[in-house]
């Protein structure tokens, strides 16, 4: 079925805390920042976007794979690219130096646009269309959020890239599984910048399009595949929020240290579409061979993508103990809210501006 041989990860290192926004808008019950798991969030510096991220992941990706020969394809899955219309991948590839006749395209489906691109890589990979198949999950959905919007708590960003050949590498890929329907979710229409709320954050709302589409995602892949939740060492879950990962598990008949100790949202928010690939990468860190790990990606109002993966005896070898998920997430700079708001360029200023000083 094809399997991951190389991946890397690109988490921005400045972030904000919980605590700063609440002290500016007061919109959010403290006990709330507990409930949620709100800790600490990405801030996007002044160089750095969806594509820079996914330039970072995925240069560290083929740096631990010795190079990018045999890559035939490059798929870029984000819901926040830098542009409405241009192919965002062919700035990707050409950014790595990836042959022209790869091929190259963006995929977007909310936050599960990183499992889609990974479904797309591995059939193009198992088909025998291209030797390997570079996929990157990169979001921004900080930069999206409006201003005292209560998701601003957690929209984060960051990026994770996975290398796919048709050898099993570090985990062999196994079955996959999607589940969907339209379903007014979180969504940014065509000209807006800001992301808007179809039903809420906290409470019965928030599981308005989640559980809809985890819980039958999650009861299908393993009728599919005859197994159960006790046949998995690690899952990942949706992270927007802490509640998100407790309601999924729990509809989902999932016990809770395979779910929990991958729940990153309490230190660096809700990447959007890496967040998932990049609890992931951490499981890939620290997994052992063998280990059956399940993954759970939603996307808001673009449905579930179950899938799993086997580790093998190669993961242990290719580590080098560098650039893991925690050491980039060790690596922070705390940021106040206003400097957030000038770096996440939400402060409105005059388009005829001659210089920063009239």
């Amino acid at each position: 079925m094809g399997g991951i041989l190389a991946y890397g990860t690109a988490i921005p290192r400045r972030r904000i805390a919980g605590t700063a926004i609440r002290a500016v808008w007061g919109n959010l019950a403290e006990s709330f920042l507990d409930t949620l798991s709100i800790g600490e969030r990405c801030v996007l510096g002044p160089d750095e976007d969806t594509l820079t991220l996914a330039v970072a992941a995925a240069r560290l990706c083929l740096e631990r794979a010795g190079g990018g020969s045999g890559i035939g394809a490059v798929l870029l899955g984000t819901g926040t690219s830098p542009y409405a219309t241009k192919a965002a991948a062919d700035v990707l590839k050409d950014a790595l130096d990836l042959p022209a006749s790869a091929l190259a395209c963006d995929v977007q489906c909310a936050e599960r646009s990183g499992s889609a691109a990974l479904a797309l890589a591995r059939g193009l990979v198992e088909s025998g269309a291209v030797e390997r198949a570079l996929v990157v999950a990169a979001d921004t959905p900080n930069r999206h959020t409006a201003p005292g919007q209560v998701v601003e708590y957690v929209a984060s960003a960051g990026a994770a890239a996975f290398l796919v050949g048709k050898e099993a590498g570090l985990a062999e890929l196994g079955p996959w599984r999607t589940h969907s329907w339209d379903q007014n979710d979180y969504f940014r229409v065509e000209g807006e910048r800001f992301v808007q709320s179809g039903a809420g954050f906290y409470g019965w709302v928030a599981s308005w399009g989640l559980l809809d589409h985890v819980v039958p995602a999650v009861a299908g892949y393993f009728e599919d595949t005859g197994t159960a939740p006790a046949d998995y060492s690690k899952i990942v879950v949706p992270q927007k929020t802490g509640l998100r990962a407790l309601m999924t598990l729990g509809k989902c008949g999932l016990d809770m240290m395979q779910v929990l100790p991958y729940v990153l949202t309490q230190m660096i928010g809700d990447a959007g579409a890496a967040q998932s690939p990049i609890a992931l990468a951490h499981i890939l860190d620290w997994a052992d061979p063998g280990e059956l790990v399940g993954v759970v990606d939603y996307g808001s109002g673009a449905g579930c993508d179950v899938w799993s993966l086997r580790t093998t005896e190669a993961l242990a070898g290719a580590r080098t103990g560098r650039d893991t998920v925690l050491s980039q997430i060790d690596d922070k700079v705390m940021v106040d809210y206003a400097t957030m708001l000038k770096l996440e360029q939400k402060l409105i200023r005059p388009s005829g501006q001659l210089s920063n000083f009239y």
